[in-house]
């Protein structure tokens, strides 16, 4: 049986071919803007920002965070974690990028070309919790404001 979004990307794929769109994120630091893709390991800091996210991953799952394999639309590769391939998503490239920019942002903001997925919202959630600093995405349907509290405005309708 596959999951909700491996259904979603089948039934894309079915629809527009592999001509499938991909997910970008965007976000501003220091005045310059800055998009990542999944995965993406063009940026010359990606070292850091890999190390920042294995940081952030590390205390997700210090809160009793569970990486969500539903959200994962294609087969797991060899050497690849549910926690591995959901840590690639651009939304997460783009928190871990500000926090390496800005030792602790009160504010990040991002802007995302598709929507965020369930993983990802949950994660944010937390991550603003954890880290104490507020973060808007805005996706594709809404705008997602994340609360020190571990709120979203969207109140998990998304």
């Amino acid at each position: 049986m596959l999951s909700a979004a491996r259904q979603q990307r089948s039934n894309r794929i079915k629809q527009f071919g592999n001509n499938v769109t991909i997910g970008l994120s965007w976000t501003e630091v220091n005045d310059k803007i800055v998009c990542f893709k999944a995965h993406d390991r063009s940026h010359p800091r990606t070292n850091e920002i890999y190390a920042e996210l294995d940081r952030l991953s590390n205390e997700l799952k210090e809160h009793d965070f569970q990486f969500d394999p539903s959200w994962i639309t294609r087969p797991i590769k060899d050497g690849e974690s549910v926690e591995s391939v959901l840590c690639g998503h651009s939304e997460k490239l783009a928190i871990a990028f500000n926090f390496i920019e800005q030792s602790k942002p009160s504010f990040i903001q991002i802007t995302n070309n598709l929507r965020v997925c369930g993983d990802c919202h949950r994660a944010t959630k937390m991550i603003a919790k954890i880290r104490q600093c507020e973060i808007v995405i805005r996706d594709a349907n809404r705008i997602h404001h994340f609360h020190p509290n571990g709120q979203c405005s969207c109140q998990d309708h998304f």
